[in-house]
């Protein structure tokens, strides 16, 4: 039973029979961090903005990065920690959240309502179109999301090694034109149907009778997602804005 978000790849679900986990307890844990990132997100945000300290932005998402990067993993290796760690994890994607806010807004002001509207508004489809079961989260699909998804983890690997071992960029994917638009495209959809196996992910467990703490693991790969999903939003906005 696994995700194609990288923060469950290697998660364990062992059975509790008398605390098993609900689709109920993961949504409220999933609603709970998501409230405590955009909390953190909207006062960075407000704090940078108001005293245009970019410094701030940029400490803010690099911090907010990094130390999101190493709870993740340490939630994937070491699952029973989820409880304890998904409140930290929060806090430093709202960060995370917040400095990047705070740059494509002042290139693009008012980019953060149509990606957050933009957001909300895919997220709500997908959770439709899960439910009305016209999406389903079979193995082929599960193979072509995860696939896609590591895919693009490794462009961008590439991406930040070579700007900040040459200087360079990967020619034209991250540029305006057709094709860093139609890649940014790209990356928002294979986001946004991370969406449906993470949802696919919250029913097996909670049918199969995961333990009560793996509701906080479900909740942190939900938020890893709209996220990821914000600012792929971001990306592509921002290019549609240029073009």
């Amino acid at each position: 039973m696994q995700s194609s978000n990288p923060i469950l790849t290697r998660a364990e679900v062992s059975t509790n029979y008398g605390h098993p986990m609900t689709v109920e307890g993961a949504i409220q844990k999933s609603l709970l961090l998501t409230g405590v990132a955009a909390v953190v997100g909207i006062a960075v945000y407000l704090i940078a903005h108001s005293t245009n300290n970019m410094g701030l932005a940029t400490a803010s998402w690099l911090i907010g990065m990094i130390g999101s990067l190493i709870l993740g993993l340490v939630m994937t290796f070491k699952s029973y920690l989820a409880p304890t760690l998904a409140i930290p994890y929060a806090l430093f994607e709202g960060a995370l959240l917040g400095g990047i806010t705070m740059f494509f807004e002042m290139r693009y002001p008012g980019i953060a309502t149509k990606a957050l509207l933009a957001t909300f508004v895919t997220t709500g489809v997908m959770l439709g179109l899960y439910k009305a079961g016209i999406i389903r989260a079979t193995e082929k699909f599960k193979a072509i999301v995860i696939g896609a998804t590591f895919a693009i983890m490794a462009v961008f690997l590439i991406q930040w090694v070579m700007v900040l071992a040459f200087g360079s960029s990967i020619p034209g994917l991250f540029e305006g034109g057709i094709l860093g638009i139609g890649f940014a495209a790209f990356v928002a959809i294979i986001a946004s149907l991370n969406l449906i196996l993470d949802f696919d992910l919250i029913e097996n467990a909670a049918a199969q009778r995961a333990e009560k703490s793996f509701e906080w693991l479900c909740g942190v790969a939900l938020l890893a997602t709209l996220v990821w999903m914000y600012i792929s939003f971001l990306r592509l906005i921002g290019m549609l804005s240029d073009d």
